[in-house]
């Protein structure tokens, strides 16, 4: 067996430049590494929100049955160009105006249409009460964990219809607003 040295060209300088290349990627890494991530922005929520996250479980069984009405609301009302009445809702089996098993257990909420696409809860045995605003196309739920919001009457104008009601409204008869991780962007820029 024959063997025979190789000597390099330049005599083992290659590995000092391989060595420098590294250390160069790994430092303009570091360097253009916060400009290359996502920057996670922190929206701060004025007194009258709340985030979904932040809610126990108890009323988050109500919300997801609120978002879920909403849609057959708005379905609803598009079809008939008028605001389905409780009742009506009721007829549907529509959780949560259906009185049923969920209905007891959730504390038994009589509903109330007290504007146009806007229904308000009121608990027999006390508890947390809830408005859903059915009249934009997104979901709009607002609730009163403590009853200390004033309760919105039913408002009728002189032809019988329902005046319509503002968010303004709702946070000067302290409601507390529900916010969703999707909406916080748009929240953020509304209030």
């Amino acid at each position: 067996m024959i063997t025979q040295s190789v000597v390099s060209e330049n005599r083992g300088h290659e590995g000092y430049w391989i060595a420098f290349l590294c250390a160069l990627i790994l430092v303009l890494g570091a360097v253009l590494l916060p400009f290359n991530s996502a920057h996670d922005e922190h929206h701060t929520l004025t007194k009258h929100q709340v985030f979904i996250a932040d809610l126990t479980p108890s009323p988050l069984a109500m919300i997801a049955d609120l978002r879920l009405a909403h849609e057959e609301i708005r379905y609803l009302y598009e079809t008939d160009q008028t605001w389905p009445e409780v009742v009506r809702l009721e007829e549907g089996w529509l959780a949560p105006f259906v009185k049923d098993k969920s209905w007891d257990h959730r504390g038994q909420h009589q509903w109330l249409l007290v504007a146009p696409g806007v229904y308000q809860s009121e608990p027999i045995e006390g508890g947390v009460r809830y408005l859903l605003n059915s009249q934009g196309q997104t979901v709009d739920i607002w609730l009163d964990q403590k009853q200390q919001a004033a309760l919105l009457p039913e408002l009728t104008s002189t032809e019988g219809n329902l005046t319509p009601l503002s968010a303004e409204q709702f946070i000067n008869a302290g409601w507390i607003q529900v916010i969703f991780s999707d909406d916080v962007e748009k929240t953020a820029h509304h209030h």
